[in-house]
């Protein structure tokens, strides 16, 4: 009982066992858990402020500040996530009422986060 007490009360960035591929956790823990940020200008010409956090318990949640020609709008989504490879470089976003999207070529870096989201190299930043 005092052993099952103990890895309860443990917080953080906790991976739950088949939740994600083996990776002790390293991975997750350097993705989850913070702010990420990336400035980019998408395939149309919008400029895009891109904000996501990942959760250790696989969901997430993202904000857009858009503008395009002058015109600015927000978007928020929630979405749950997991690693869509065993080499830990992709990540699938299936967000609320379908839909899926990709990040894939994830290289993780300190406070760096860079992928490939929607065809587009974006770097974020880690708050």
């Amino acid at each position: 009982m005092l052993l099952i007490a103990l890895l309860a009360g443990l917080g953080g960035c906790e991976i739950k066992g088949g939740d994600y591929p083996p990776d002790n956790g390293g991975a997750t823990w350097q993705l989850c858990n913070r702010m990420w940020e990336g400035l980019y200008t998408d395939q149309d010409g919008t400029q895009i402020d891109h904000q996501i956090i990942f959760y250790p318990d696989g969901t997430g949640e993202e904000s857009l500040l858009c503008s395009y020609y002058g015109k600015s709008w927000e978007e928020y989504y929630d979405f749950h996530w997991f690693w869509a490879n065993s080499v830990l470089n992709s990540i699938a976003l299936d967000y609320r009422g379908g839909g899926r999207l990709y990040m894939d070529h994830v290289y993780i870096d300190s406070n760096y986060l860079s992928c490939l989201l929607g065809g587009i190299y974006v770097t974020f930043r880690g708050y």
